[in-house]
């Protein structure tokens, strides 16, 4: 449902002229998870030409390019003369459009219309596009302006630090950690921190400091107590309704060599935040601090097979070496089942190892095909056969002619050898239905990516009539009755004729 919420107020910023009034209009598309809204900003005077600007329906990021509309009217298409002019403005600087066009009305009026496209950047958090439109018959012109900080969305970059009392610190000790949510807008966000995959605490849009780019950040501090067991701390950062991000940090209780009691090395050991398809290189990223000696190796293994060119850096600080590694690995088909190992030496003794799986960074699209196949009475089965992907979460559609069909089966996972999944759901038909062309279609959403589609065009000469294996079929009793009948005909005759024979040769 379109559905448009009118806000009414004296312009006071865009123009001198007593009585022009602004129209504030966002036209929200409900009915749907997020309500997506378009914001157009409209001045008019009462019986006079007015002027609107609407932008795109949801938030962008920097570098999207995005379209305005500027619509001014309506003008007596009689009266009104073609020297018209239209500029657009970013900031004070001119900006360039679509050609200028006139659309009448039904009512024997003519409309200014005009386009322009604008690449954000990050910095038009505080910038403005502007519309102007001029006509001898105005007394000045219709101007309006639009904030395009309504339209962007800068996502936040995120990283964990630790802060403790000293470069050793003892069991049962408090370490500070904090999380830094750098550079985004708009400034509502909830942020999360989990221990070892549990919550531990939410907060829902904590205070934001305003940065001179007019983007927002913040930091939270977590105390987490220094135990022998090794834990993992995340912040997860939910922003403007988008997917989650998250930064972690890994303490581990190790048994301090000069001494009988315990230290804590924090580490982070950590891949991309989203999934990639086969044939991409991931990054994997491995830091440490607090090492005594520069004498330090990092080596990476994927599937007990060294990988190749490590890029590995100790880095003095202080009374102690910084440790940070990377290495780029490919990505397969084939690995969800597949594991990289991060081995640290310290004087070529086992200092730390950890396995990562690499199917928490794997995405394996689907394939997608649909075919058909006759079925009872006036029945066609069409079937959607969703192939070889991964993850598992996938959300299947069939639409009819563009129209989504509703009641359809719960789809069947199966899972394959290789470890990715294959989907088949079942559509029930009726092709006896008499009509245009029918055409089908499987549309099947994995991971947030753009939906792959399947269409059939549904045949109604392959529907038959199904038959089971093994059956006589309706017809059957009628055929042999017949054979019988001319087979009983056939002996009368033949028995006539034997008893003729026979007199003929007694004669």
């Amino acid at each position: 449902m379109l559905m448009c919420c009118l806000k009414t107020e004296p312009d006071t910023a865009h123009s001198r002229s007593p009585g022009l009034t602004q129209l504030w209009c966002h036209w929200c598309l409900w009915g749907v998870s997020h309500p997506q809204c378009a914001v157009t900003v409209a001045l008019s005077l009462a019986g006079q030409p007015f002027i609107s600007l609407t932008g795109p329906s949801q938030r962008t990021s920097p570098g999207d390019s995005v379209p305005f509309n500027c619509t001014a009217g309506p003008f007596n298409s009689k009266a009104f003369s073609r020297d018209f002019n239209v500029t657009w403005l970013k900031d004070s600087d001119e900006h360039p459009a679509s050609a200028q066009r006139l659309v009448p009305d039904n009512e024997g009026n003519d409309f200014i219309t005009s386009k322009a496209w604008v690449t954000l950047t990050r910095q038009d958090v505080s910038s403005e596009i502007t519309c102007e439109v001029t006509h001898r018959t105005l007394v000045e012109p219709l101007k309006t302006t639009m904030n395009l900080s309504q339209v962007l969305r800068v996502v936040p970059t995120l990283k964990i630090t630790t802060e403790t009392s000293g470069t050793r610190v003892r069991v049962q000790d408090r370490v500070n950690l904090t999380c830094h949510v750098l550079h985004f807008y708009p400034a509502h966000l909830r942020l999360t921190w989990m221990e070892n995959r549990r919550m531990i605490q939410t907060l829902v849009s904590p205070q934001a400091t305003r940065n001179r780019d007019g983007t927002y950040s913040l930091e939270h501090t977590w105390q987490a107590e220094v135990t022998p067991e090794e834990r993992e701390f995340a912040c997860w950062v939910v922003h403007d309704e988008q997917p989650p991000l998250k930064a972690n940090v890994t303490l581990q209780g190790q048994v301090h060599r000069q001494g009988k009691g315990r230290s804590v090395q924090p580490y982070k050991l950590q891949g991309p935040l989203q999934r990639s398809e086969p044939g991409t290189r991931i990054r994997l990223t491995y830091t440490s601090s607090g090492f005594a000696t520069h004498q330090v190796t990092v080596t990476w293994l994927k599937n007990k097979h060294e990988l190749p060119n490590p890029q590995t850096s100790v880095q003095y600080s202080g009374h102690t070496y910084n440790v940070t590694s990377s290495v780029l690995v490919l990505l397969t088909n084939d690995d969800v089942f597949s594991h990289v190992i991060c081995h640290v030496e310290q004087k070529l003794t086992l200092f730390f190892q950890k396995t990562i799986g690499l199917d928490q960074y794997l995405r394996v699209p689907p394939t997608v095909t649909v075919f058909q196949s006759p079925t009872f009475s006036s029945l066609v089965a069409v079937t959607c056969l969703v192939q070889r992907f991964y993850p598992q979460n996938v959300h299947l559609t069939w639409l009819e002619d563009c129209h989504t069909l509703k009641g359809t089966e719960q789809p069947t996972f199966k899972k394959n050898g290789d470890g990715s999944y294959t989907l088949e759901n079942l559509l029930l038909v009726n092709a006896s239905v008499q009509g245009p062309e029918r055409v089908l279609t499987c549309m099947v959403e994995h991971e947030g990516q753009p939906p792959k589609r399947a269409n059939l065009i549904l045949s109604t000469t392959a529907h038959t009539t199904y038959k089971p294996i093994g059956s006589t079929g309706p017809e059957m009793p009628a055929l042999i009755f017949v054979v019988f009948l001319l087979g009983l005909k056939v002996l009368l005759v033949m028995s006539f004729t034997a008893t003729y024979i026979c007199r003929r040769w007694n004669l």
